[in-house]
């Protein structure tokens, strides 16, 4: 199975225990299944962990710094993709759909209401819950 997971999942994960969380630790652990991840993802996530303050409460820096390592040591990245269609409400989601569409991927896992609302997305998005639900089904997690 492979997977686009949005940058909020990726901080939810860094930040505090959850469903997101456990789905990146299942990935980490066992390659449960395939990340899609790009420059552009992997840097909305360090740009959120990174650079503001009021993380602080959560996460310490260099806390942070370390996790992004694991997750860059991790993953293979792919391209970003070039000139993404509009086909998401907010135009800075629609990489996340090109993503997806280039890297044939089963599931974009969000927690962006907005992007959840999207009811006719290829390929489908989803919750991290209903994600982590998916795994454990198939013996993961």
């Amino acid at each position: 199975m492979k997977a686009v997971l949005d940058a909020n999942v990726f901080v939810s994960a860094a930040i505090k225990q959850g469903a997101s969380h456990q789905v990146v630790q299942t990935w980490l652990a066992d390659g449960a299944f395939e990340l899609v991840i790009c420059p552009q993802l992997l840097a909305e996530v360090r740009d959120v962990l990174t650079e503001r303050p009021r993380l602080r409460r959560w996460i310490d820096l260099p806390v942070a710094e370390e996790f992004l390592a694991t997750i860059d040591a991790t993953a293979d990245l792919v391209p970003d993709p070039e000139d993404p269609a509009p086909t998401t409400r907010d135009p800075d989601d629609d990489y996340l759909a090109a993503l997806a569409r280039e890297h044939e991927a089963d599931y974009i896992v969000t927690g962006d209401k907005d992007l959840l609302e999207e009811r006719e997305h290829i390929p489908p998005i989803i919750t991290p819950a209903a994600f982590l639900a998916l795994l454990r089904h198939e013996g993961h997690g």
